[in-house]
């Protein structure tokens, strides 16, 4: 990827910039996003680079290439495969593995016989998620034995401004999960088996997930507004707020991650809880598209690569690699632009976001927004089809004009 990335810049012609500035204003005047970045690289150069609008719906924070999104769950093809395809290069596990070889809490159970090719392809048979913050928060009213406002000893776990959780709630969690009665091993897509990875990273890394990947990947390829818990690292008018949680959290939230199984982790979680820009998450996937090396300094084999972003089989389900999406690989799809490759690999986001990496057409697309700004109620960023009607017009301009 180019070095010399510049805000506001594109190659593209000027009935096509046109065509999208109009498609993106529109959805920003009638609050469907209150801004975005949209970055596209064609054989690792940028083609496409606009920010749009503003962090919320007043003009006070415009976004820029320094604005940080919760990309949700890009979390799981950004944080936590990388963490997991480390490993699996270093030969420390096997995607052949069960669970219970790394946990020891889930031996003798269903999901610990589970292996981890069945977690990172949602054909495990656990469930799209399990709503545990209900469990302490009881129709919106919190539970004084697992929430305070005043850290202590026994509520340490900080899960947004003010708010603590009791220390032992994230293993209960776990233990939850564990036990799981499992349905029909086929495609459901989960957050339960990215939790569940979290913690085999962090069994065999011997450290937090996030101090693992910014040891490994995050700091050495400079990347300085991607991470977990960013308040704690960055001022919080860097971060694009999401949505004003009145069930859980109480407030709205900015800097703390919004998805609600995460945050009962403290904001580092397998499925979500990674806060990134357009322009980090490019260094990442113009990496993979490279192969695995990036400025002379190779972190996975080429092979590791292949191996994860490729579709991989499983009970049926021909759509998923090793933590990414691979949704036009048996047939096309309606996510991905006509035109794209059929080994086209990525992830969506529940913010907002998207990123798509197309290898045989050599290009690379990312948009990210906080369409649940103020509120998660009814996607209609989903519905508008603005993140793929972007991308096409990308496409048409890049191959057809």
């Amino acid at each position: 990827m180019a070095q010399d990335i510049a805000s506001q810049y594109s190659a593209l012609s000027p009935e096509a910039n046109h065509r999208i500035d109009s498609m993106v204003q529109r959805c920003i005047d009638k609050h469907i996003i209150p801004g975005c970045q949209i970055l596209a690289l064609h054989h690792g150069h940028v083609v496409y680079d606009r920010n749009f609008g503003y962090q919320t719906y007043d003009t006070s924070f415009p976004v820029n290439d320094g604005t940080m999104y919760d990309v949700a769950s890009m979390t799981k093809s950004l944080a936590t495969t990388l963490a997991v395809m480390k490993l699996y290069d270093d030969h420390l596990l096997r995607i052949t593995d069960n669970v219970s070889a790394y946990l020891d809490y889930t031996k003798g159970t269903a999901v610990g016989n589970l292996t981890i090719a069945e977690l990172m392809t949602h054909t495990s048979g656990l469930s799209a998620f399990i709503p545990f913050y209900r469990d302490i928060s009881p129709k919106g009213v919190w539970d004084a034995r697992y929430l305070h406002s005043v850290p202590d000893s026994l509520f340490s776990v900080k899960v947004a401004d003010s708010v603590y959780l009791r220390y032992d709630f994230p293993d209960t969690v776990l233990h939850k999960i564990a036990i799981y009665k499992l349905g029909q091993k086929k495609y459901v897509y989960s957050d339960l088996g990215f939790i569940l990875m979290k913690e085999i990273v962090e069994k065999i890394a011997g450290m937090p997930m996030d101090q693992f990947l910014n040891e490994n990947f995050y700091a050495p390829m400079g990347l300085a507004r991607t991470g977990f818990n960013p308040t704690e690292w960055t001022s919080v008018e860097n971060i694009a707020p999401t949505e004003n949680d009145t069930y859980f959290r109480k407030q709205q939230l900015r800097g703390y991650v919004h998805d609600q199984s995460a945050a009962v982790f403290g904001g580092v979680c397998g499925n979500a809880g990674l806060f990134s820009t357009a322009h980090d998450v490019a260094v990442i996937l113009q990496m993979l598209m490279n192969g695995g090396e990036w400025e002379n300094h190779r972190y996975f084999s080429e092979k590791t690569v292949l191996q994860f972003v490729s579709t991989c089989p499983m009970h049926g389900c021909q759509r998923r690699g090793l933590g990414f999406d691979t949704p036009s690989f048996a047939a096309p799809s309606g996510l991905l632009p006509a035109m794209a490759g059929n080994k086209t690999y990525g992830h969506q986001g529940f913010t907002g976001t998207v990123f798509w990496c197309d290898p045989q057409m050599d290009v690379i697309y990312i948009f990210l927004s906080n369409r649940v700004y103020p509120s998660a109620e009814e996607n209609l960023l989903s519905k508008s089809r603005l993140r793929l009607l972007v991308q096409e017009e990308i496409y048409l301009d890049l191959f057809v004009k």
